[in-house]
């Protein structure tokens, strides 16, 4: 729950990229920035006053046990973001960045909690029907609904792919923090071209 709550502070970014591109850009990567040197940090502690450590109690909590790389893909995530509002124009980055943070969320949220039948490695097909609909509800939403099917598809299958290259994915080649937003978003400025 903690993690998928970073997703959802994705929010804030968005509405400042709205409005104002510059300054959610600068924001975003800091932000990036900040997380891959604290990773670092965090391998090769020197020593901590007491807000750092609070600071990083805090932080491990939002963190797998079991991952050497803290942050990173809260790197991906808000990398991902920046990366929509830096090559699509604002409609489409607003939508590939909704999709990351929405769908991809909820997706986790319904297949952990009621996902039952397995589509591929850790997917259930509740999760996945809950991230195709909802892709579909925002991109139907801000663009049209011709495009939000096209966009949903794309976006649900780039959500997949890691799943079929675990060795990729474990070592943080492939990342769908990055592939859903660039997936939504190159599928509608095709379409936006045709």
């Amino acid at each position: 729950m903690l993690r998928q709550a970073v997703h959802l502070s994705g929010f804030v970014f968005v509405f400042i990229l709205f409005a104002s591109r510059a300054m959610g850009l600068f924001l975003l990567f800091s932000l990036s920035a900040f997380m891959l040197l604290y990773q670092e940090h965090i391998k090769k502690p020197k020593k901590t006053n007491r807000l750092e450590k609070l600071i990083r109690h805090v932080a491990f909590k939002l963190v797998r046990k079991d991952t050497n790389k803290p942050f990173l893909g809260a790197f991906w995530f808000y990398f991902g973001i920046g990366f929509s509002f830096l090559v699509f124009p604002i409609k489409i980055a607003m939508v590939s960045s909704l999709i990351l943070i929405l769908s991809d969320s909820l997706s986790t949220l319904i297949g952990l909690r009621f996902g039952s039948h397995k589509l591929f490695g850790s997917k259930t097909i509740e999760g996945s029907f809950v991230f195709f609909l909802s892709s579909l509800i925002i991109s139907s939403y801000i663009i049209n609904p011709v495009s939000g099917l096209l966009c949903s598809f794309f976006a649900t299958f780039a959500e997949l792919v890691p799943e079929f290259f675990k060795n990729a994915k474990h070592k943080e080649i492939i990342n769908d923090n990055i592939l859903i937003p660039l997936a939504s978003g190159f599928i509608l400025l095709l379409i936006q071209h045709l």
